[in-house]
C-alpha cells in the first residue's frame, strides 16, 4: 500500500467514475430542488416560514463545494448546481391545467427568492470553484506550513 506524499497531487479519478459522480451529483441537487420546492408554502398557524430560500441557499453551496473536494476538478462543482436549475425552473413551470407549485399570491415573495437567492449562489459557488486552489485546502495548509507556531511546538 503507497503512501501519498505530500505537495505531491492525487491522482485524478477515472473518467467513468467521474461521470458517475457528476450524475450523481446532479441528481442530488434535483432532489434538493423538489424538496425546496415544496417547502416554498410552509406555514406555522398562518404565519408563512421562508425555509425554502435558505435551503436552497445551504445546498447550491454545499453540493457544490462536496462534489469539488472530492474530485479536485473545476467542473465538477457545475451539475448540482445545474440539476437544481433545471429542476426549479421545470417545477416552476405552469402545467398544461394551469396547476403551479411556486405560487405568486401570498408565497411570491418566498417563490422568486427560492428562483433568485438559489440560482445567484449556486453561479458564485461554481464560479469560485474555477479559481485555483480555493476548495483544495492546499493554502491554508501551505500557510501554516510556513508560519510555524514559533513556539518550539509548546502550547
Amino acid at each position: 500500500m503507497s503512501q501519498r506524499r505530500p505537495g505531491v497531487p492525487a491522482a485524478r479519478p477515472h473518467a467513468v467514475v467521474l461521470a458517475l459522480g457528476y450524475l450523481l451529483f446532479a441528481a442530488a441537487g434535483a432532489m434538493s430542488a423538489v424538496i425546496e420546492v415544496l417547502l416554498v408554502p410552509s406555514r406555522i398557524g398562518q404565519t408563512l416560514i421562508p425555509l425554502a430560500p435558505v435551503l436552497a441557499v445551504l445546498s447550491n453551496v454545499a453540493l457544490p463545494a462536496i462534489s469539488r473536494g472530492l474530485t479536485d476538478t473545476m467542473l465538477s462543482a457545475a451539475p448540482p448546481v445545474a440539476g437544481w436549475v433545471v429542476t426549479t425552473f421545470l417545477l416552476a413551470s405552469a402545467t398544461p391545467e394551469g396547476d403551479v407549485l411556486l405560487p405568486a399570491g401570498d408565497t411570491a415573495y418566498i417563490s422568486y427568492s427560492l428562483l433568485g437567492f438559489g440560482t445567484l449562489a449556486g453561479v458564485i459557488t461554481v464560479w469560485r470553484a474555477g479559481r485555483p486552489g480555493a476548495w483544495t485546502g492546499r493554502r491554508v495548509s501551505s500557510r501554516l506550513a510556513r508560519s510555524g507556531s514559533g513556539s518550539g511546538g509548546a502550547g
